[in-house]
């Protein structure tokens, strides 16, 4: 796409965005069906409860549980979903994500890439060391002892991982500045 095509593209985008939570949980409240409310009006607590208590544990996340909660009280509740885009904590991020039409900041976008793509190293590093190398010599394939002789779960993992940063790459939806 042409540079011109995607900031007029970017300007239709942010001239939709919606505006109010009315607006936002019009859009995107559904729920029809009591058992799968249930089940997801639960999912969705427990996850909104490691949300909170990302707020005090430096480290845990606490948007990264908010979004999928809010994402199932969209599905089951419109009482939950509202107070998901209201929350004093985390609310305005989800509404942002919402209102511009379940976008992430660009910069947002390359910082979840970069994380997907330093835990995939590290994970197939210790899988690797831990499953294939065994006591042999790291320079040394022929010293290897470990169970997986041909290192096909550390193969698994940076297939995964690959596969997540370029599903994150095409199909997540980005916005080119931050909404105010």
């Amino acid at each position: 796409m042409h540079t011109l095509e995607k900031q007029a593209r970017t300007r239709q985008d942010m001239a939709e965005r919606l505006l109010t939570v009315d607006a936002v949980v019009e859009k995107y409240c559904v729920s029809n069906n009591k058992i799968k409310s249930l089940i997801y009006q639960s999912l969705g607590l427990i996850f909104t409860i490691f949300a909170l208590i990302g707020i005090f544990i430096p480290g845990w996340p606490t948007v990264s549980w908010a979004v999928p909660a809010a994402f199932l009280f969209s599905l089951s509740n419109e009482r939950l979903f509202r107070w998901s885009l209201n929350n004093r904590f985390f609310g305005s991020k989800i509404f942002d994500y919402y209102a511009t039409g379940k976008t992430l900041p660009k910069h947002v976008k390359f910082i979840i890439m970069g994380m997907v793509g330093v835990m995939t190293i590290i994970s197939t590093y210790f899988v690797w060391y831990v499953s294939t190398k065994g006591d042999g010599k790291l320079m040394q394939p022929s010293t290897w002892s470990g169970a997986d002789e041909y290192g096909m779960g550390s193969i698994t993992i940076a297939v995964v991982g690959l596969i997540g940063i370029l599903y994150i790459w095409f199909f997540v939806k980005t916005r080119n500045s931050v909404p105010q």
